[in-house]
């Protein structure tokens, strides 16, 4: 007769529900921003060191700042691999935000988590917060919404070639004016990291995805996946057709 307190062939496991009931506890109490700012945070790393080891030129180019976590991130990795490839240390770093939210949205990229008291911030205190970590020349930060900033062209703000590219910017049309503007910039090797690509219910027409995969096609490039993190974000390695 069958036992329920027969012996299972991985009766070691159940010596150790007491600790994976533990890890789902904690696990599941843990905030998903907090899940996903770690993620991102490895995520960039990874990046930057991808791009030293390749010898990638140049700067690291933000649209969607908020409140500068992620790029003063960046800062402090580029510093830290330095030792890997000195070149890295020419690097300067452009944060492009309105430091208002999101402005006037059009009906089709209406979000219901991405709404103007959800992101805005202080720019005075974003910028305190990077000077932190950066000396005032190796950075810029430049406010205004996308369809202001980026009528420029990037050479007006001294910048000729991409090493990174993060776009947080979350609607379809930011990201399409964030990634037209780079464009010039954009050469084989540069990144593209992509929050929030997922958005929209998965829709690939709508959101980041959306403008990321119009943009590739309608300018001839190749876009090979590196990996994901957090809730939803991606990162690029770009080809340009010769």
């Amino acid at each position: 007769m069958f036992s329920i307190f027969t012996k299972s062939k991985f009766g070691f496991l159940e010596k150790l529900e007491f600790l994976q009931t533990f890890a789902s506890f904690i696990i599941s109490r843990v905030s998903p921003a907090v899940v996903h700012n770690l993620e991102k945070y490895q995520a960039i790393k990874k990046v930057f060191y991808l791009s030293a080891i390749e010898d990638i030129e140049g700067d690291y180019l933000e649209f969607g700042m908020y409140t500068g976590s992620s790029f003063c991130h960046a800062i402090r990795c580029s510093k830290n691999l330095s030792n890997i490839n000195q070149e890295i240390k020419k690097m300067k770093f452009y944060g492009f935000d309105s430091f208002e939210g999101f402005g006037n949205v059009d009906d089709s990229e209406k979000h219901p988590f991405y709404e103007d008291q959800n992101f805005s911030t202080d720019i005075l205190k974003v910028k305190r917060r990077v000077s932190k970590v950066s000396k005032p020349e190796n950075f810029s930060i430049i406010p205004g919404f996308f369809e202001d900033s980026l009528k420029q062209s990037p050479e007006s703000y001294g910048i000729t070639k991409s090493r990174i590219i993060f776009i947080d910017s979350d609607t379809y049309s930011s990201a399409q004016e964030a990634l037209q503007f780079s464009l010039s910039t954009i050469q084989s090797g540069t990144f593209i990291i992509l929050d929030d690509f997922y958005s929209y219910k998965g829709d690939q027409a709508l959101g980041i995805a959306g403008a990321f995969n119009k943009f590739i096609e309608e300018n001839h490039l190749s876009a090979r996946r590196v990996l994901d993190y957090g809730m939803g974000g991606i990162v690029f390695i770009i080809k340009r057709q010769k």
